[in-house]
């Protein structure tokens, strides 16, 4: 959900999601169809894809949800450690693991979903701050 979140807020940015344990074969739930919905997001399908060294060397910015991901990959590819972060860290500064809602249904699905959301609007209104800031110091 984040990517589709971040691919909205963002238009024009390459946004791409990895998982460190994705399958390919599985199936995106209705109840994320639907929450991206809510949010005006036409779902075009998602295959849920490994992350590969390549990802890493190509990537600005790459977000974790959780700190034990952030960890594991900081502790791999410490090479690309000035660009690995939790997402929440990076939205506001706050060091705090992002729950999947994936696992959940009704409305504690919905309260994580909506804190996602909050979370990549955040995150994009850093982006775009430090991508205008940085446009102007090239000027």
């Amino acid at each position: 959900m984040a990517q589709e979140f971040l691919k909205q807020l963002l238009p024009g940015v390459n946004v791409f999601s990895r998982g460190l344990y994705a399958d390919p074969t599985y199936n995106v739930p209705q109840k994320v169809v639907h929450a991206l919905q809510m949010h005006n997001i036409k779902f075009e399908g998602h295959t849920a894809t490994p992350l590969r060294a390549t990802d890493l060397q190509e990537a600005d910015l790459i977000f974790c949800m959780e700190k034990l991901h952030l960890d594991f990959l900081l502790d791999r590819y410490p090479q690309h450690t000035d660009k690995m972060w939790l997402l929440a860290d990076f939205a506001s500064g706050k060091e705090q693991d992002l729950v999947d809602p994936i696992s959940f249904d009704g409305r504690v699905f919905d309260k994580f979903g909506k804190q996602l959301y909050q979370v990549c609007q955040d995150a994009a209104a850093h982006i775009q701050h430090d991508f205008s800031t940085s446009q102007e110091e090239q000027l």
